[in-house]
């Protein structure tokens, strides 16, 4: 199963659980870059199931600024421990061009009752919330350096538990502008940042929007980061 792949309890569900889920999918859906999954105020109909490209959820503020609140990954689901037929207190932008898969409300009624299914969105919702607590700690009590390392760390630890990293090397899209919008910081600031954190020799730039971690370890110390809610492995 591709989707939840980041996830621990993942290695739980038997092949039984995994073929009832697959039959609950909805068809595969494309979003282009900056379109919209959902709105802020719509009521959670579905759920969204990243399969490929990132996107984000963000708040629109009364001066027009967009900080963005979370990221979601290739195996994320869009609900972060809200529920369906909630009000949405953010909306959800394609950061990428985007392709997930839904599961409706009935649907999901359904999956529930599988006790390892609803563990693994139970655990989904744990770690979206640890991750919302994470970015909380970076914006207000780390230097610009280190808010920038723990959001490349995290995004690596992400995309290394999904198998989408290779020899220190993974996707990264967001611009500089949309780390602004994550880390609280004018766009001048995170550039000037980034490029200290190369001087170090803890990254560089590869083609095709990909980063290179060249010290893993230097990169996790600066930033901070705990990896331990994320599964990252060796």
């Amino acid at each position: 199963m591709y989707l939840f792949h980041n996830l621990r309890s993942r290695n739980d569900l038997c092949s039984e659980d995994k073929r009832i889920f697959d039959s609950y999918l909805g068809p595969v859906r494309e979003v282009q870059k900056g379109g919209h999954l959902s709105r802020e105020g719509d009521t959670m109909q579905c759920l969204h199931l990243i399969e490929m490209g990132w996107a984000c959820r963000y708040r629109m503020l009364r001066d027009g600024s967009k900080p963005i609140t979370s990221l979601l990954l290739p195996g994320d689901v869009s609900d972060n421990g809200q529920g369906l037929y909630t009000r949405q207190e953010f909306s959800i932008k394609a950061i990428t061009p985007l392709r997930f898969n839904t599961i409706d409300s009935a649907s999901a009624e359904r999956l529930f009752e599988r006790p390892r299914i609803l563990r693994l969105f139970r655990t989904s919702g744990h770690i979206s919330h640890s991750m919302a607590l994470n970015w909380i700690i970076n914006v207000s009590a780390r230097s610009a350096e280190g808010r920038i390392a723990n959001l490349l760390c995290e995004c690596y630890a992400r995309s290394h538990a999904a198998g989408l990293t290779f020899r220190g090397r993974y996707f990264f899209p967001l611009t500089q502008i949309e780390i602004s919008d994550v880390l609280g910081l004018s766009s001048v600031h995170v550039s000037r940042s980034i490029n200290k954190i190369k001087r170090k020799g803890l990254i560089e730039n590869c083609d095709h929007k990909q980063i290179r971690i060249k010290n893993w370890h230097a990169l996790a110390l600066l930033g901070d980061f705990n990896h331990e809610d994320l599964e990252l492995t060796s």
